[in-house]
């Protein structure tokens, strides 16, 4: 079983995910960040994006932001949104 990392994605109106990830990769400023367990202590800016959240069994989800934050500590993630979607979502308005 591999190594998890929980992680919460919220934007200003609601909580999108929370749960156990195996990775999540997100749209830095500086450059694209993946990021796993035991992940060094950061803080920085997200770019409008993708934010990719690998479950547990290798499942993916995707969620698209607007920008924001992103607060990674050494067994937790919070993507802080200024506006999400899940990528699902979208595609069935189109």
């Amino acid at each position: 079983m591999a190594m998890t990392i929980h992680c919460d994605i919220v934007s200003a109106g609601e909580e999108l995910f929370s749960g156990l990830v195996e990775m999540v990769i997100v749209c830095g400023a500086q450059g694209d960040l993946g990021i796993l367990i035991g992940h060094t202590p950061l803080l920085t800016s997200l770019k409008p994006g993708s934010v990719r959240v690998i479950k547990q069994g290798g499942q993916e989800e995707v969620f698209h932001v607007s920008g924001g934050f992103v607060e990674v500590q050494p067994s937790t993630v919070k993507v802080l949104a200024d506006m999400a979607v899940r990528a699902n979502d979208t595609a069935q308005r189109d």
